[in-house]
């Protein structure tokens, strides 16, 4: 980890959202931080997408990613035992001495024109007709595409991305977090549309990350070429 180092009680709260994972390629799983003490944290018994519990035995070193005012920070902890809480049950962890700011690859956009697919979910979970969009960035965790109609925000798409190398095409599910519109005064204005993805497997945010940095590359190299 490389970022600046901040204060345990500056950056975890209560009700915050973690993601915990053990290694950078594995499974992610979702908590939330229940308490903060002197001592140690208490958290939501953390699961993956289908709600499968991560298994650790006492003593293990785990890693965990929270988001606040707008940034991502990682610390790591150590898991102590899980305690049976109503229906489900929650974890004693350490209390990790420092927080520090992340320099998530994940989060790189790099401006890209690949072939998308998208069909909006309304809220009753009807899926409306696939609509071909020009992507304008991707990262390992969402895009943006340009569109002629606005979208509304928090709504489920679904994607489908083709000719990521070594990927293929890649259909997943996302969540509109913003729409801006860059042409207000057009007579047929376009919109400009970000989403988030839902879960993607581990080896999948590496390729694309990947990727995208094989892209960068190539334009570096071909911009320093240029300037001979």
């Amino acid at each position: 980890m490389a970022g600046e180092l901040l204060r345990t009680g500056d950056v975890l709260r209560a009700g915050q959202k973690v993601e915990f994972y053990q290694d950078e390629a594995g499974d992610r799983y979702q908590s939330y931080i229940i308490s903060v003490s002197e001592r140690e944290l208490q958290v939501a018994t953390p699961v993956d997408s289908s709600g499968v519990a991560l298994a650790l035995v006492p003593q293990v070193v785990f890693k965990g990613l929270v988001q606040a005012k707008n940034l991502e920070y990682q610390f790591s902890v150590t898991f102590l035992k899980e305690e049976p809480r109503g229906r489900g049950s929650l974890w004693h962890t350490s209390l990790p001495e420092k927080v520090e700011h992340s320099q998530n690859r994940d989060f790189v956009r790099v401006s890209v024109e690949l072939p998308l697919e998208v069909r909006l979910i309304s809220g009753e979970g009807s899926i409306g007709n696939p609509m071909r969009v020009r992507m304008l960035d991707l990262s390992g965790s969402g895009l943006s595409f340009e569109t002629g109609e606005s979208v509304e925000v928090g709504l489920q798409a679904a994607l489908e991305i083709n000719s990521i190398p070594e990927l293929g095409t890649l259909t997943l599910l996302s969540q509109v977090r913003q729409c801006k519109v860059v042409n207000p005064k057009a007579v047929y204005p376009k919109y400009h549309v970000g989403v988030r993805f839902g879960h993607l497997p581990r080896a999948d945010v590496n390729r694309i990350v990947k990727y995208l940095f094989a892209v960068q590359r190539k334009r570096i190299n071909r911009a320093s070429w240029l300037r001979k």
